[in-house]
């Protein structure tokens, strides 16, 4: 705190004091007055209360007299001692109306007193009647002597009491003169106090502040040598542009006509600075410390280049604005530093980074080709042997065609780790969020691996808790993949007893359930000096488990990435010679009522009602055609084959078909290339399926973008192939609507919105509607932006129709206006934008029909 504030501060809270102080001396003062008049007030009432017991003795004795002489001069005072006891009662009963006791006890004695009274005027009446015996006989009665005796007590009785109330208010007059007097005195204490401390306060900050300015002027001279010492030049301007202060480093970055005299106008012909790899002058106005002056704050840049000699020099420029205590700019200030090395550094690293990339693309290309060229074989082997263990085959026969399908599934297998080690590595990988019954997981699982089982006369248990959520969401396809590796280690290197996996619920949190598996077997376990490494890719427990017992050793790596990817984890158990226990837990969604919904539907499907659709497939493999006519055959569904994409194009002229199975690469015109005529140039939303032996991360995604959808990947799974074209093929005859479904959902998802809202119908409605007119005018107006090659406008189209999009749940779309932004940035290939346009194009027709669907449901 300084002085000036530290005085600011004993004054006012003197004031305050002295306030304070006041305001309760005037408080007990008025209550010390208060007090005094309640006194007076107390006196007051026993003055007139021994008054009314002196008239009352005063009318006794004018009684008296007129029995004795009969005089009636006796009755004067008589009847005057009358008319002053009334005034004296009421005056009394006045002053001790807050008091209940009091008025209960003067009440008692205006009774008895009225008493008294009556008496007395019975004897005057005899007397005045019957004469002085008559009278005398009356009061010799003694009633009138015992009223009076009664009148006597009361009074006293009375007047005690007030004596005590007096005495309590005397004391609290004591008190408050008390009070009053010390409260005087400690203030004039508090105020010669007060006056002292602020003095004090002022002489310290005086000194203080002659100190400050010392400091002050010390402090100049140290940063200034401090600002000179530094490697970065420092430049300075006041608030009216003129040069202020500039380090020896600044004026030899910079040179000499930076320093106060110049002007800002014309900095870049003093250190004669230009636009990186151009030859035009650096504007004044972009400047950073110019921009600076005029309210900027935290700026940088590096494309500023400084003529240096024979050559130019790069500069790194940060600057700021620095205000006074009124927020008004006082200084800029900008730091040059020469970054000549770092942009060289910077050269090499962009060239090693092209040298990766190139590598990365070489290495996903030889994977993409050598799955491929896999893929399409196993195709046919897997598709064929499928197609003669249903024939009727001899048992020697049958078991040589088994172990062809085994041999072919486990080269598949490992193509797949090779592939899904790829994803994870290009960062590719994506989680689907579906509904997953784990008992059914389990269930498939234990006739998956049961016959394995059997086969070596191992148990295999698969039990849960009872408190496991009967449906929760996540991806099910990942989750059999993750147990599938560990179940099926488990009997690969178990040779008795078995296996045991058991699932629980490990803990709830908000909208997740943490759900815990456990994979125990009883196998040849693992030493624990080889624990630490299990996970590492193609590494395995010994030298020799390869060769005893198979395998690549991916397996376990492939799990634990799986796991952690999805935000879980994995720890392992295990004691050489008695087995082994994998331990992971997943976080899982908890599932509504629509996803229970969707997991009860019947997830088969009828071949009849395919077999009464027309259908075309694009295939150039004629291995694969095979196949897949033979498959047909069994169901006798007919179809139209057509070698590649333009032959394709040419049947789908002339022939109205219900569904096409596409193939991706094919000569003349590939699958990519006729799903983009067939949807942009012909305009039709038939279904298509790709069906193609390209695996790689992003493909999937890349097919239903395009306008594929659904995605069948070789080696063909038939109940996979048949579920998909009965379920789309339903979509289309059942609903009769041109809504282009995929596999993974719908083009728009309005459950966010509805959620948002609170599902008020109302609002529903006009959100719908202003989503219905806002997206034709940002489709329009984007295409105009694209036809006229204007960069600028299509990314602030594409910005805005992102917030349009993503009010109804339109991923897809929101996914490609993203890609658009991005190539708007660095000028990309237009053709790019364009192609990416008319897929844009293509949801967003889809999407008009789904939400007017959804807003049938509502309205």
């Amino acid at each position: 705190m300084n002085g000036k504030l530290r005085i600011i501060s004993a004054f006012c809270l003197s004031i305050l004091i002295l306030a304070s102080v006041g305001f309760y001396t005037y408080r007990t003062t008025n209550e010390y007055g208060n007090a005094s008049e309640w006194v007076s007030h107390t006196q007051r009432v026993i003055s007139i209360t021994q008054n009314i017991l002196l008239d009352i003795q005063a009318i006794e004795s004018s009684q008296r007299g007129y029995v004795i002489t009969g005089n009636e001069k006796y009755l004067e005072p008589y009847e005057e001692g009358k008319q002053d006891i009334r005034g004296s009662f009421d005056e009394v009963k006045n002053l001790i109306q807050y008091n209940p006791s009091q008025k209960s006890l003067l009440d008692s004695i205006r009774l008895v007193l009225e008493l008294k009274m009556k008496f007395a005027e019975e004897v005057i009446v005899d007397r005045k009647n019957n004469g002085h015996e008559s009278a005398q006989k009356l009061v010799m009665t003694n009633e009138g002597e015992n009223l009076m005796t009664r009148i006597r007590a009361s009074v006293n009785l009375f007047i005690v009491n007030e004596g005590y109330v007096l005495s309590e208010r005397l004391d609290t007059t004591k008190k408050n003169y008390s009070r009053a007097l010390n409260t005087i005195v400690i203030s004039i204490f508090l105020a010669i106090s007060i006056v002292i401390i602020t003095l004090y306060f002022f002489i310290i900050d005086y000194n203080r502040r002659i100190r400050s300015e010392k400091m002050v002027l010390e402090n100049e001279t140290r940063i200034k040598k401090f600002l000179e010492s530094l490697p970065v030049g420092v430049y300075v301007l006041d608030s009216k542009g003129k040069p202020y202060y500039a380090n020896s480093k600044s004026t030899e970055i910079l040179g000499k006509g930076i320093l106060p005299g110049s002007s800002i106008a014309n900095l870049p012909e003093i250190y004669g600075s230009y636009i990186a790899g151009t030859n035009n002058l650096y504007p004044a106005e972009r400047q950073p410390i110019v921009r600076a002056l005029n309210g900027e704050t935290d700026l940088s840049i590096e494309d500023m280049e400084i003529h240096r000699g024979d050559g130019r020099i790069p500069l790194r420029i940060n600057a700021t604005n620095i205000r006074d205590s009124e927020k008004k700019i006082e200084y800029a200030i900008a730091v040059f530093e020469d970054i000549t090395t770092v942009k060289e550094a910077e050269k090499k690293l962009i060239e090693a980074r092209k040298l990766a990339e190139e590598s990365a693309i070489l290495k996903e290309a030889f994977l993409a080709n050598m799955s491929h060229e896999i893929r399409t074989p196993m195709n046919a082997i897997l598709g064929f042997t499928d197609l003669l263990l249903k024939r009727s085959l001899k048992e020697e026969e049958k078991d040589f065609v088994k172990t062809i399908k085994t041999s072919g599934e486990n080269l598949l297998r490992i193509i797949n780790d090779v592939l899904d080690v790829s994803k994870m590595e290009s960062g590719m990988m994506s989680f689907e969020k579906q509904p997953i019954d784990i008992r059914d997981t389990f269930n498939s699982l234990g006739s998956m691996f049961s016959q394995k089982a059997k086969e070596k006369k191992l148990y295999l248990s698969f039990s849960f808790d009872s408190n496991l959520p009967e449906i929760v969401t996540g991806d099910p396809l990942r989750l059999s993949q993750i147990l599938i590796n560990l179940v099926g280690n488990a009997i690969k290197f178990t040779s008795k007893g078995g296996i045991d996996v058991f699932v629980k619920l490990l803990k709830k949190g908000s909208g997740i359930d943490y759900v815990q598996f456990s994979v125990k077997d009883t196998g040849i376990g693992i030493s624990s000096d080889k624990l630490p490494y299990i996970f590492e890719r193609f590494r395995q427990a010994e030298s020799h488990t390869s060769r005893n017992y198979g395998g690549t050793g991916l397996g376990l790596s492939i799990a634990k990435q799986l796991i952690e990817l999805q935000g879980g984890e994995i720890e392992v158990k295990s004691a050489e010679g008695i087995g082994t226990q994998f331990l992971f837990t997943l976080p899982f969604g908890k599932a509504d009522s629509t996803y229970v919904a969707n997991l009860n539907k019947n997830k088969g499907y009828d071949a009849t009602v395919i077999a009464k659709k027309k259908l075309l497939v694009v295939e150039d493999n004629p291995i694969n055609v095979k196949f897949i006519l033979s498959l047909f055959k069994q169901y006798d569904i007919k179809t139209d084959i057509a070698e590649n994409g333009k032959i394709a194009i040419d049947k789908f002229k002339n022939s109205n078909y219900d569904l096409i199975l596409m193939d991706i690469e094919m000569p003349e015109m590939n699958g990519y290339e006729t799903v983009d005529m067939i949807r942009n140039t012909l305009g039709s939303n038939v279904p298509i399926i790709a069906m193609t032996a390209h695996a790689m991360a992003g493909e999937k995604e890349k097919c239903l973008r395009l306008g594929m959808n659904a995605y069948v990947s070789k080696p063909i799974s038939e109940e996979l192939l048949f579920e998909n074209m009965f379920n789309l093929l339903t979509i289309e005859s059942h609903e009769n609507t041109a809504i282009n479904q995929t596999v993974s959902g719908n083009v728009i998802n309005l459950d966010f919105l509805i959620k948002s809202v609170k599902n008020n119908k109302e609002i529903i409605v006009e959100l719908i509607d202003a989503f219905l007119q806002q997206i034709k005018e940002d489709i329009a107006e984007l295409n105009n932006a694209i036809v006229g090659d204007d960069y600028d406008a299509i990314k602030k189209i594409a910005h805005r129709t992102k917030s349009t999009v993503s009010l109804v749940g339109g991923a897809g779309m929101l996914k490609i206006l993203e890609e658009i932004e991005s190539e708007t940035v660095s000028a990309g290939d237009i053709e790019k934008i364009k192609t990416l346009y008319a897929s844009l194009k293509y949801l967003e027709k889809q999407s008009l029909i789904e939400i007017q669907i959804e807003r049938s449901k509502y309205s």
